[in-house]
């Protein structure tokens, strides 16, 4: 009987969980994601994300796919401890492979090992918040992130610890890119655009009253 109930659920709790992702990198899309000149696409883009843009005719899309990129290979990590029985360290170790395999087909030296070092760092925060999120009894983001996290102060922490492994991540890509004016500034509020998403989601999933 459960064979049959566990993909049901398992399948509702990690798309629930994927929509939010898509639904925050959305967001910062239209937050900083406006008229850039293609140099800018071109200077930027590649080395951060790691996926080709410009395979994708919408600017918007693809910023939102390459912001997803980390996150869908943590799901899928977390999924795989669950669905599969996956040591944590296999599941990790797949992520590694996912990622290496990017780094070997990069023909243009834009996906350096330092910045791939720093994106499996940020997708070990990832697993283990999926993980607490999938075995949580809710089926909803709001209620698997409630039994996740306790308390405002309980999300926050590690909302913060996220947010210092996804500035390292941009930071060795900047490494990889040398000074530039144009890629910091788009950087800066890229980054501010999800810290003010975080906080606001915060406030909304952990309203005054259920804890601090």
């Amino acid at each position: 009987m459960m064979r049959n109930i566990l993909p049901t659920v398992l399948d509702t709790k990690c798309n629930n969980i994927y929509l939010e992702e898509r639904s925050v990198a959305k967001s910062v899309a239209e937050d900083v994601v406006g008229p850039q000149s293609a140099g800018v696409w071109d200077f930027v883009i590649p080395p951060v994300f790691f996926i080709n843009l410009f395979k994708h005719k919408r600017k918007k899309e693809a910023f939102v796919l390459n912001l997803l990129f980390t996150k869908k290979l943590a799901l899928e990590a977390a999924r795989d401890m669950v669905d599969r029985d996956l040591t944590r360290e296999a599941a990790l170790a797949q992520a590694d492979a996912a990622t290496n395999s990017v780094l070997a087909g990069d023909s243009k030296g834009v996906y350096s090992d330092r910045v791939r070092q720093k994106q499996l760092r940020e997708i070990e925060l990832l697993v283990d918040h999926y993980h607490r999120l999938i075995m949580t009894e809710g089926k909803t983001f709001e209620y698997m992130l409630q039994g996740a996290y306790k308390s405002k102060a309980d999300y926050l922490e590690f909302a913060r610890k996220l947010s210092r492994a996804e500035k390292e991540v941009n930071h060795a890509a900047l490494q990889t890119v040398g000074r530039n004016a144009a890629a910091r500034d788009f950087i800066d509020r890229m980054e501010e655009a999800v810290e003010a998403i975080r906080q606001s989601d915060a406030g909304k999933y952990f309203p005054e009253g259920t804890g601090e």
